[in-house]
């Protein structure tokens, strides 16, 4: 491997990181709503809580947003740094792997916002799907059935990433980098349980919260008794009011 093409992967696992480091519902969220989203809900940035704390349009804008960079991110691995270029497909697929998951670190640890972020499941959707299409049928229709029968978007992101690995360990089988390319796929649904943690310990103990329906109003994160006055007090210093029933 030739000192330019470490140069070039370098900076494209540094270029991957700076762009999941752009937080639409952070820097939306200062821009429209003039608040720190952190401070409301789940008390992260990520496209979830964005749905609960500022509505469903704008959070699915933000949804979109991150998803879009993670593809982006992938597109720009397979334009300049293809197999052609790194000497395999396996190897073109490990780094677009490797590029998505620093990605997903400056998604979830953003270095302007303290290290401060979401928890990377939009980001790893368009990362995963831009990597092979097929992990649509994999794991993207499962999930959303998943979805659709618990109501609860961890439970959901959790499927989609477990899936997407063992997608991936099979679709990537007869490739060369083969264990490399199945380390990579592991942590992606590792960082999410990882970053999902407080939402298992929420689960066992059948406190999650609901996307719609019974059990949709509170996160968890704030105890509910607290919730309204915590998000009153906030509203009166931000001097702006958030939908809150879309918690």
């Amino acid at each position: 491997m030739s000192t330019t093409l470490i140069l070039y992967i370098v900076l494209a696992l540094l270029g991957s990181y700076l762009i999941g480091c752009l937080q639409p519902s952070y820097l939306l969220g200062k821009a429209i709503k003039h608040v720190d989203i952190r401070d409301y809900g789940s008390g992260n940035s990520g496209a979830t809580n964005a749905i609960r704390v500022f509505g469903f349009k704008f959070g699915m804008v933000c949804l979109l947003i991150d998803a879009a960079k993670g593809a982006l991110a992938v597109l720009l691995v397979k334009l300049f740094l293809g197999p052609d270029v790194v000497g395999s497909e396996g190897a073109a697929i490990l780094l677009q792997l490797c590029c998505g998951l620093c990605v997903i670190l400056g998604h979830n640890y953003p270095f302007y916002m303290h290290f401060r972020g979401g928890k990377g499941v939009a980001a790893s959707i368009g990362i995963l799907l831009m990597v092979d299409w097929r992990l649509v049928l994999i794991a993207g229709i499962p999930a959303l059935l998943v979805m659709v029968l618990s109501r609860m978007m961890s439970v959901a992101s959790l499927t989609f990433e477990t899936l997407c690995f063992v997608g991936l360990a099979i679709l990537c089988f007869h490739m060369d980098f083969y264990y490399g390319i199945l380390l990579a796929a592991f942590c992606y649904p590792a960082m999410s349980f990882w970053r999902h943690r407080s939402n298992l310990v929420r689960i066992a103990h059948g406190e999650e919260s609901r996307l719609w329906g019974k059990g949709s109003k509170n996160t968890g994160e704030i105890p509910a008794d607290q919730y309204e006055e915590a998000i009153e007090k906030l509203d009166e210093q931000a001097g702006v009011h958030l939908h809150h029933d879309h918690r």
